[in-house]
């Protein structure tokens, strides 16, 4: 990549290729998915203190 028109646009493309490959294969579209319960900050918080006790 000699600019960030070129990286912007083959991270467009990769992109675009993963899910044409995602929908082909009849994974589950990330949007799909099942938001989770508590975000990373709250997984990390939780694991620190239960490495404190």
């Amino acid at each position: 990549m000699q600019n960030k028109t070129q990286a912007n646009k083959t991270h467009f493309d990769v992109g675009r290729k993963v899910r044409e490959t995602i929908y082909e294969l009849g994974g589950t579209m990330p949007e799909d998915l099942p938001s989770p319960q508590k975000s990373i900050k709250q997984l990390i918080s939780t694991e620190k203190k239960k490495l404190n006790k």
